[in-house]
């Protein structure tokens, strides 16, 4: 199951700069969650910034499919 934190953010047409300051966390931080093994609380994190189930961040996004 490939993580689709990059597509969510992009789908909602912001950046992972963004959202990172939306978290409140710096950007090598937020680098580091969508390219390695985010925990639990941090991919609920993601989710409330960006307004989505965490579910989405696993799932491929609406507008691919």
């Amino acid at each position: 199951m490939a993580l689709n934190i990059k597509a969510a953010i992009a789908l909602r047409g912001l950046t992972a700069t963004k959202v990172a300051k939306r978290m409140g966390i710096t950007m090598p931080t937020m680098s580091a969650i969508m390219n390695g093994n985010p925990t639990l609380q941090s991919m609920e994190n993601v989710a409330r910034a960006l307004g989505c189930d965490v579910a989405e961040l696993f799932e491929r996004p609406a507008a691919w499919r």
